[in-house]
């Protein structure tokens, strides 16, 4: 398990499901609800297949729209617990219909999207506890969820425990953020009128080669496990080895960048 091709396995495998949930989620609002691990298959390449699509669910447009502005918001906050990001993080998570306690604290509604969305937080705002199993969990000063989303929310905890699991910080909010930005860029929104599509043709054009582009680079990727896969072990140990570095580096960095913003 500590080798560095069963690492750069877990980081493919998390990467994939996250990719697959995302895609679904926020692009076309409509996505397999029922992902426990007897629903996923993991392919040759290291994709994901997922079967027994007997249970499904389908999110409003607008729900859609919130649910990219939280993954943008998450993703570009300039710290956890920075006054104005919590303020919009929260405005945003009470918009999606999230109800909290009536003695809840003030940073409550932000605290919820973060432990939803972002698994490499390691101090929540009001001093609330990631352990959703605490009495202290941001999840205990909820009084209703919304129903469309309690699906969404699954997805999202499947994610987070695997990467826990695996040892593995993963920000969710950080890599949809590239989906949800691209939705919000399109101008779409499934509740819109056909002429206001038109009017956005240009966009709509720069969104199909961006869409074009993620195809290409998801092809490539599964070339080269393939053509990884047939190399000679010490060699194939050593690709995966370095790979892992780069990734461990990109999280680090990204952590750093977070903290250094927060210090300022």
């Amino acid at each position: 398990p500590e080798s560095p091709e069963a690492q750069l396995f877990s980081r493919q495998l998390l990467s994939s499901l996250t990719q697959v949930f995302g895609r679904n989620i926020l692009e076309t609002g409509f996505f397999h609800a029922d992902p426990h691990p007897g629903n996923i298959f993991v392919l040759d390449d290291g994709q994901v297949g997922l079967i027994d699509f007997g249970q499904v669910k389908q999110i409003s447009g607008r729900a859609r729209e919130t649910l990219c502005k939280i993954m943008v918001a998450l993703d570009e906050r300039e710290g956890d617990d920075r006054p104005e990001d919590l303020a919009i993080i929260g405005k945003l998570a009470l918009e999606l219909g999230v109800k909290l306690n009536d003695n809840a604290q003030e940073e409550a509604a932000a605290a919820v999207g973060m432990w939803l969305f972002d698994g490499t937080v390691e101090n929540l705002p009001g001093g609330y506890d990631m352990q959703e199993l605490s009495p202290n969990s941001p999840v205990r000063e909820l009084k209703s969820f919304p129903q469309d989303l309690v699906l969404v929310g699954r997805s999202s905890i499947l994610i987070k425990g695997l990467s826990n699991r695996l040892g593995i910080p993963w920000s969710l909010a950080s890599e949809w953020a590239p989906i949800a930005r691209s939705v919000l860029s399109s101008g779409y929104d499934g509740e819109r009128s056909s002429n206001n599509q038109q009017a956005n043709g240009d966009k709509s054009q720069r969104v199909r080669f961006r869409q074009v582009w993620r195809t290409f680079k998801q092809w490539s990727k599964g070339r080269a496990t393939v053509v990884v896969r047939r190399l000679p072990n010490p060699i194939r140990t050593r690709l995966a080895s370095l790979v892992v570095k780069l990734e461990d580096r990109k999280t680090r960095r990204r952590l750093v960048k977070r903290q250094a913003k927060k210090n300022t």
